[in-house]
């Protein structure tokens, strides 16, 4: 079987999946996460192809990205204001970063 490459493996990402918690386990309902968030890669975003996926997270739907898309919307994420609290932003750069280093392993 030929292996695949990385620019060919894609993995999903949707940010209702992102759990924000407290210390006490608490998980906390952002319903606008995915609206926020995507609109911030939406308005940073250097490609059409990102510009796409924004526009899909935003809705709340599920993604599929290949590892330049994700290491794009990563660097747009972390870089940006943050639009939440340091200790819940911190959970959406992880959530990010975890589905980036699937393409590292």
């Amino acid at each position: 079987m030929k292996e695949q490459k990385n620019e060919e493996k894609k993995v999903a990402i949707s940010l209702k999946d992102i759990a924000i918690k407290d210390l006490n386990d608490v998980i906390y309902n952002l319903p606008d996460l995915p609206k926020e968030i995507g609109n911030v890669i939406f308005t940073n975003a250097d490609s059409i192809e990102v510009s796409d996926i924004a526009r899909k997270l935003h809705k709340g739907e599920s993604v599929e990205v290949n590892e330049a898309e994700i290491n794009q919307i990563y660097a747009i994420v972390v870089t940006s204001k943050s639009l939440y609290k340091p200790w819940a932003q911190a959970q959406i750069n992880q959530y990010l970063q975890d589905k980036l280093n699937i393409f590292k392993n």
